[in-house]
């Protein structure tokens, strides 16, 4: 882990690894050995959602017929629908068809009010959901729908630090693509290189430096890339592989303009007490 005055951890940081570990537990989510990819157990429709409006709801969607929707939704349906009711790895009906891999029940259900931003008990919502799976035509369908200019800032952390937790470069390449500033700060002021770094994917901190990403950033706790790589150096034995790989960082980062030996966090701090500023930079 990170020094303690290094970066600050959040309850964004915290909730965004907790819906996932917390689906691995209920079994909701294995892996699937041979396709090394997470494989969700879906059930019969009836097995989640007890409301025969919103069993009827569900079938529209998947025969997609919006009309008939449309019609259940007016009737009271409920778009957002949650179950099972007494479980606690519950899923809505977005959910649902993401897991069933229908994009035209996808269309359906957002186009009557379902919000793939949603967040709720089980996966978090749909966009997590759809990360998880690998679902990348569903993902980016989502994003189509939800496009990134509409998306709350706290969802775009969610999004952007949930692949890097994920290991999702595809993930990250669509919201760049889609307009995510690649220097989108979390709730700590932490940028996804950092965060890289943090969960020790070098080779992903490596293609998010290649894509552009900020060398002399500083987070409000003193935090910057180049403290962090200090700090990496000393945790692994030099001549290993993954010492190799942080020292390529450092190359990278130097020739971008990042300063070695890099002041500390509490050095950092220091000089701003004194300047009498307190922002990240």
């Amino acid at each position: 882990m990170k020094p303690a005055d290094t970066f600050l951890l959040t309850w964004h940081r915290f909730a965004r690894g907790l819906w996932f570990a917390f689906s691995l537990i209920t079994g909701a989510i294995t892996m699937n050995p041979a396709a090394a990819a997470p494989v969700f157990k879906l059930k019969p429709a009836g097995e989640y959602f007890d409301d025969p409006r919103t069993l009827a709801l569900l079938d529209a969607a998947l025969s997609g017929d919006l009309k008939r929707a449309q019609s259940l939704v007016a009737s009271g349906a409920n778009p957002q629908a949650e179950g099972p009711r007494q479980a606690v790895n519950r899923i809505d009906l977005l959910d649902y068809a993401i897991a069933a891999g229908k994009p035209q029940a996808i269309q359906v259900l957002v186009a009557v009010g379902a919000d793939p931003e949603r967040i709720h008990q089980g996966p978090g919502n749909a966009f997590l959901f759809a990360m998880k799976l690998e679902k990348m035509d569903l993902y980016a369908l989502l994003l189509d729908l939800k496009p990134v200019a509409s998306l709350s800032k706290d969802t775009l952390e969610y999004l952007m630090f949930g692949a890097v937790m994920q290991h999702c470069r595809p993930c990250l390449e669509l919201l760049l693509k889609r307009g995510v500033p690649i220097d989108f700060p979390d709730g700590a002021g932490n940028t996804i290189l950092l965060d890289a770094m943090d969960v020790q994917d070098y080779d992903l901190a490596e293609w998010i430096l290649l894509q552009g990403a900020a060398v002399k950033i500083e987070t409000p706790a003193g935090g910057t890339p180049a403290n962090a790589i200090e700090f990496y150096l000393k945790k692994f034995r030099p001549g290993t592989p993954t010492h190799d790989k942080v020292l390529r960082l450092k190359a990278l980062m130097q020739a971008r303009g990042a300063v070695f030996p890099a002041p500390t966090p509490q050095e950092i701090r220091e000089r701003r007490a004194r300047s009498g500023s307190s922002a990240a930079q």
